[in-house]
């Protein structure tokens, strides 16, 4: 009888931790290092879907993403390859600095960092500087960062103007 016991334990250890890392760990893990784009980084993926439906509590990406998306060129045809985007408390870059994330080299930007949106922020977009500094200011205020669930799908495609 023991080993019966011993025999049907052990199937269902390896299958919880075959679940645990296919998921990205726990919560606790997913969300203790910050993580965030880097300019010139290469380790994204995924350009233009909607990150946070992996990086999230239950998805399979690294990290909880509190604010994420892809950035294209002015003609929409091409990865941004810099930029920076910045969030702030009152329109056109105005109020409070809450958080800068740089774009990688991919297209992407991303950050685990823990941002409010409770009250609403304002995202400015900065191309390359000293080669496209155009800005583009978001008019009004976002509540959350989950920026590829509305750009490209409801709204255009995120670029430099």
């Amino acid at each position: 009888m023991h080993k019966k016991i011993i025999l049907l334990t052990l199937p269902i250890a390896v299958i919880a931790i075959t679940i645990s890392e296919s998921c990205g760990g726990s919560d606790q893990t997913k969300q203790a290092t910050v993580i965030q784009s880097q300019e010139g980084e290469t380790k994204s993926h995924e350009f233009g879907t909607n990150c946070m439906s992996c990086h999230n509590t239950t998805g399979k990406g690294d990290g909880l993403f509190t604010v994420a998306g892809s950035v294209l060129d002015e003609a929409r045809a091409e990865i941004q390859k810099k930029c920076v985007v910045k969030l702030y408390t009152e329109p056109k870059g105005q109020g409070k600095l809450i958080a800068t994330i740089s774009g990688d080299a991919i297209g992407n930007f991303y950050t685990t960092q823990e941002i409010d949106f409770s009250k609403g922020l304002y995202p400015t977009l900065l191309g390359t500087p000293g080669v496209k500094e155009d800005t583009k200011h978001m008019p009004n205020p976002i509540y959350s960062g989950d920026c590829n669930n509305c750009h490209g799908l409801t709204t255009e495609k995120l670029g430099i103007d």
